[in-house]
C-alpha cells in the first residue's frame, strides 16, 4: 500500500473513476468527503453520492458536512498527509487546505487557466472548441486559481454531447492522477503559476438556460443542444407540444426563425436565425423520448 494518508473529496459521478483508481492501486485513502445526500427524481427520494456508496463499500469512513469547518477536528484526528478534490461541488476554505501537509491536489476538467469555474465541460462544447482536457492543480482558496501540475488533452470531434464528455474526462483524470501522484508527492513534478492573463471563468448553469431561443444560428443551437443534454435539457415548444430536443444537426437552410417544417425526407427541422436545425430525436412532455419522423406521426407539418 502506498502509505500516504489520503483524504478525497467529491461528489459528482466525475469523482468516482479517480476514486476507483486510487483504491486499485492501494493508495491509502482514510475518508471520503462528499456533499449531503440529496433529494432527487420525480419522487423526490433521499439519494446518496455514488462516490459515499463505493466508499462504504470499501469500509472508508465518509463525512457529510453542510460546511467543511464542521469537521476539521475529526479531519485533524486522521493526521492526513494529502487531499484529493475531484469534482466536490464546494470552495475549499483556507482552514482546511492548511490541515494536509502536503497540499490539496485538484482534478480539473479543462485545460487551466481557460475554463475554471462549475461548468468547464459545458462550456468546451458550447464555444465549439477542438480540444479539452483535464489538468491536475494545487489548491488555493480561490476559484481554480492554483499552480498546475500536469494536464492531459483530448481532441474533440464536435459530436460530443455532455454525457459522453463527462464520460471521457473523468476517466483522462483519473488516469492522470493515478500516473502522476507519486511524482507530485516526492517532489518531482513541481507546479507552475497559472497565466491569469489567459484565463475565462465559467459560470453556474441554470434550468433558464435550457431554453431554446430560434433568433440564434442553428450552429449554435446544436452546440448547445449537446452541452445541456441531461441537464438542464434543450426545450422548446413545437407544433403547440413542448419537448426537449436531445439530438439534432445543422441543415443549411434558412427561413422563418422558429417556424417547424418536415423535410422532403421526412425529416422535423425547425428554422433558425441562420440555417435550420434537423431534429433527430426528442422527448415530448410527459412521453418517452422519440425521432423526429414519429413525432411528425402525431403532429402533420407542410414539406418545405
Amino acid at each position: 500500500m502506498n502509505r500516504e494518508r489520503i483524504v478525497f473529496f467529491g461528489t459528482d459521478a466525475f469523482s468516482v473513476p479517480s476514486l476507483v483508481h486510487l483504491l486499485a492501486a492501494d493508495w491509502n485513502v482514510v475518508a471520503v468527503v462528499t456533499k449531503p445526500d440529496s433529494r432527487t427524481g420525480r419522487g423526490q427520494e433521499l439519494t446518496s453520492p455514488a462516490v459515499k456508496r463505493l466508499a462504504e463499500a470499501r469500509h472508508i469512513p465518509v463525512f457529510q458536512p453542510a460546511k467543511l469547518p464542521e469537521i476539521e477536528g475529526q479531519l485533524r484526528d486522521l493526521s492526513p498527509a494529502v487531499g484529493i478534490v475531484v469534482a466536490y461541488g464546494r470552495l475549499i476554505p483556507t482552514s482546511t487546505l492548511n490541515l494536509f501537509p502536503k497540499d490539496v491536489i485538484n482534478v480539473h476538467a479543462s485545460l487551466l487557466p481557460k475554463y475554471r469555474g462549475a461548468s468547464p465541460i459545458e462550456s468546451a462544447i458550447l464555444a465549439g472548441e477542438e480540444s479539452t482536457g483535464v489538468t491536475l492543480m494545487q489548491l488555493d482558496a480561490g476559484l481554480d486559481t492554483g499552480p498546475t501540475y500536469d494536464n492531459s488533452t483530448l481532441q474533440l470531434v464536435g459530436t460530443e454531447n455532455r454525457l459522453s464528455l463527462y464520460e471521457k474526462l473523468a476517466e483522462l483524470g483519473a488516469d492522470l492522477l493515478e500516473t502522476k501522484l507519486t511524482a507530485i508527492l516526492d517532489g518531482t513534478i513541481v507546479p507552475i503559476p497559472q497565466d491569469s492573463t489567459q484565463a475565462t471563468t465559467t459560470r453556474l448553469i441554470t434550468k433558464d438556460d435550457g431554453r431554446l431561443n430560434w433568433s440564434q444560428p442553428a450552429e449554435i443551437l446544436e452546440r448547445q443542444i449537446r452541452a445541456y443534454l441531461g441537464w438542464p435539457g434543450s426545450r422548446t415548444e413545437l407544433a403547440s407540444t413542448e419537448v426537449t430536443i436531445t439530438e439534432a444537426r445543422v441543415l443549411p437552410k434558412d427561413g422563418p426563425a422558429g417556424t417547424p417544417y418536415k423535410t422532403p425526407a421526412s425529416e422535423l427541422a425547425v428554422y433558425a436565425s441562420k440555417g435550420s436545425l434537423i431534429i433527430d430525436r426528442l422527448k415530448p412532455a410527459g412521453k418517452r423520448e422519440m425521432t423526429g419522423p414519429e413525432f411528425l406521426t402525431g403532429h402533420p407539418l407542410p414539406v418545405k
